[in-house]
């Protein structure tokens, strides 16, 4: 409204489906996986169509080595594709090539993808930021990152963060001998569209780089994991122009819509490219513990009471969270 812009109601095109390429090798052990779909109208976020699946491909990763690994179909989830040789891993200063044959004869291939090296995480610290007062809007945790960009240039990163964050199931929690009760822990992610280029940073430190805000919906530990990835230039842009899309507010000075085409291309007319990508990067990984000891239990009960609840289906074991202690 604030730009005086008519809604217009545009009808939905009617194009052929083109194949989906989603994955990456890295030089973490195996598995590994490639999701292969269709675009198509989805109804869910959650639910993939049956038509939309891709089956019985044959689904191949090539190093410039000579070595080559099948991947195999899962039957649970039929539009994940797998490596589980563990005699096949990824080396930095390789180059990985995908193979992708359909059940109609159709063929796609990659183009060779450089597995380049990464800094690892110097330091990972948590800064706590109040809420906005008087609106329902959690306080936070912004987890902060430390690394070193190498002097030779061309480095590009990606990060990836999650976050266990306690929150209550039903309601206020009672406090027993100083132990809150009646909590569980609830999950965010951060952006998979956080990139970097050293363009301008060259060999200097990253400091202090923000990669995920945990929310605070209750008092106890948060634990924090964040991965850095290393990118090729072409992959970088590649999430460059995913973000991009991402965050159009639909505005008169928005780019232009337009499909956002990765790294795989049918093998006899390079000009069919399917879309997504597929990605070669080291991980350096870095977890955190946030004490969260300097929430105080009763002036946090004041301000929020019970206003946020959850239901924590997927939470980490007890011995995984030890182990977040140690890591």
């Amino acid at each position: 409204m604030s730009g005086c812009v008519d809604e217009l109601q545009l009808p939905i095109r009617q194009v052929e489906p083109r194949l989906v390429v989603e994955g990456l090798i890295t030089t973490d052990p195996p598995p590994y996986s490639i999701k292969l779909t269709f675009s198509g109208r989805y109804n869910s976020a959650y639910e993939l169509p049956e038509g939309l699946l891709v089956n019985g491909a044959v689904v191949t990763i090539n190093d410039d080595q000579g070595h080559s690994v099948r991947l195999r179909q899962d039957p649970l989830a039929p539009a994940y594709y797998f490596v589980r040789d563990t005699t096949f891993r990824g080396k930095a200063g390789r180059r990985y090539t995908l193979h992708i044959r359909l059940d109609d004869g159709r063929q796609y291939v990659s183009s060779p993808e450089l597995l380049t090296d990464v800094p690892p995480i110097e330091q990972l610290t948590a800064e706590y930021q109040s809420g906005a007062s008087g609106l329902p809007q959690p306080s936070i945790y912004r987890v902060l990152l430390d690394t070193r960009d190498p002097i030779t240039p061309g480095n590009y990163y990606r990060w990836s963060a999650l976050a266990y964050s306690p929150i209550w199931q039903n309601g206020v929690p009672k406090v027993f001998e100083s132990v809150t009760v009646n909590a569980c822990l609830t999950t965010t992610y951060g952006p998979l569209t956080d990139v970097l280029s050293d363009a301008l940073i060259n060999g200097n430190r990253i400091s202090r780089r923000p990669v995920l805000d945990a929310p605070i919906y209750g008092t106890g530990r948060h634990y924090v994991e964040v991965q850095q990835y290393s990118l090729t230039r072409a992959a970088y842009q590649y999430w460059t122009r995913f973000e991009e899309q991402r965050t159009r507010t639909g505005s008169l000075f928005d780019a232009q819509p337009a499909s956002i085409e990765g790294n795989v291309h049918q093998q006899t007319d390079t000009t069919i490219v399917a879309l997504g990508y597929f990605g070669a990067s080291t991980i350096s990984r870095k977890r955190l513990v946030i004490p969260g000891d300097t929430i105080n239990y009763g002036r946090f009960i004041v301000r929020y009471g019970g206003l946020f609840k959850g239901n924590c289906s997927v939470v980490p074991s007890d011995a995984e969270l030890e182990n977040w202690t140690t890591n």
